[in-house]
């Protein structure tokens, strides 16, 4: 992949939560200036904990309260001056105070609009609030998990996987965006809906259930065409262990890391077919084995032997992972250890630049007064009137 270069492009971000700040973050990764446009009165903003720090670097950060007419109008002058708008509100906010797309191009012809919320701005469920675990239950998949087995590790509907795939889907739409506004001058209109994101991510279920089948249930601990598999306890207080025997040969590696434990290899080997139709019974045989090795001991043994596996990782043992330094998945900035801003990587390991996490409202001269022009005098009136706030 090529550097991207996104210098000169200036986003307004009105997102908020997850999805949307991942995205923006992404991009101000890839060199665009994006704006944050927040507010000292909402707790989300006003508490800027670690998990807010890791998705919202790379931006500015100004505060604005776009329910008076003069933020409204503050805000048709920054758009006039940008290339992207990013919000995530619900359906009616920004059409209620006359920042919707609509409004918004009057200012700017060729902005690039884009709206991510939970279920889409048309449909009949478009005015429904919602957040990823719920979404996730909308989408089918939490049905496809179904009871976990005891014996393995198994996620149902949290954590919210909805959010970060959301924001990869956005960042690239944005991208694309850009890309056809560089081509043609035109600006765009992006309807993004996070249930749709997920949904796109289950094609195999969506087959089954159009052709009249039934779809896979328990698929957090099933895995279609391999026997055993899973991510089992190992000897440890919180030890896990994933792996996959796809094959005869997996299956003879499965064994001899198994060693006096194994079971005789040939009782399985008729063809693939007789494995997967024993995997419950496999299962217990590898779950009752792993119970008494440690999990970077068991990982070594099964590569070894050709088998793929590979232990789960605590935070702390991710983040001295040699693996990962060397692709420069985290960095050493000032002390402390930080997170490559983006999630690839181009050839020369350029993972995207880095900026801290702005204070809140620390860009406000920047934005009021070096952007927009705004003298000293009238920037204190509008704090005084309560609109740079």
């Amino acid at each position: 992949m090529k550097k991207q270069n996104l210098n000169g492009i200036r986003i307004v971000d009105f997102s908020w939560v997850m999805a949307g700040p991942m995205a923006t973050k992404m991009l101000g990764a890839m060199g665009a200036e994006v704006i944050k446009i927040e507010s000292s009165t909402r707790p989300e903003f006003s508490v800027r904990d670690g998990m807010f720090s890791v998705i919202n670097n790379n931006k500015r950060s100004c505060t604005l309260n776009i329910t008076t007419p003069e933020g409204q109008d503050t805000v048709r002058d920054l758009v006039a001056s940008s290339n992207v708008v990013v919000e995530n509100f619900s359906s009616r906010v920004l059409v209620k105070y006359g920042l919707s797309y609509d409004e918004l191009r009057k200012v700017k012809p060729d902005i690039i609009f884009v709206s991510a919320s939970g279920m889409g701005r048309t449909g009949p469920e478009r005015d429904l609030l919602a957040y990823g675990s719920l979404l996730q239950g909308y989408s089918g998949r939490v049905g496809m998990i179904g009871k976990p087995n005891p014996t393995l590790e198994a996620m149902g509907i949290l954590p919210a996987w909805t959010d970060p795939i959301t924001a990869l889907w956005e960042t690239m739409s944005i991208l694309a965006a850009i890309h056809h506004w560089r081509r043609t001058g035109q600006g765009a209109y992006v309807d993004l809906s996070m249930l749709e994101a997920t949904v796109s991510l289950l094609p195999e279920a969506l087959l089954h259930a159009a052709l009249g089948k039934a779809v896979p249930e328990r698929r957090s601990v099933t895995e279609t065409g391999a026997a055993p598999s899973g991510c089992f306890r190992c000897a440890g207080a919180d030890e896990w262990i994933a792996l996959s025997v796809r094959n005869e040969p997996e299956w003879h590696g499965l064994c001899r890391a198994m060693g006096d434990m194994a079971p005789p290899p040939d009782r399985y080997l008729a063809d693939d077919a007789s494995r997967y139709a024993a995997k419950e019974e496999l299962n217990l045989l590898v779950a009752t084995w792993l119970k008494s090795q440690a999990a970077s001991a068991a990982e070594v043994a099964l590569q070894d032997n050709a088998v793929p596996a590979a232990r789960s990782r605590n935070m702390g043992q991710l983040i001295k992972d040699r693996h990962m330094w060397e692709r420069a998945m985290f960095r050493e900035i000032g002390g402390h250890i930080e997170m490559g801003t983006l999630p690839w990587l181009t050839e020369d390991l350029w993972r995207g630049d880095f900026k801290p996490t702005p204070a809140l409202g620390a860009d406000n001269d920047y934005v009021f007064g070096t952007l927009l022009g705004l003298s000293a005098e009238r920037r204190a009136e509008l704090v005084e009137a309560g609109t740079i706030r």
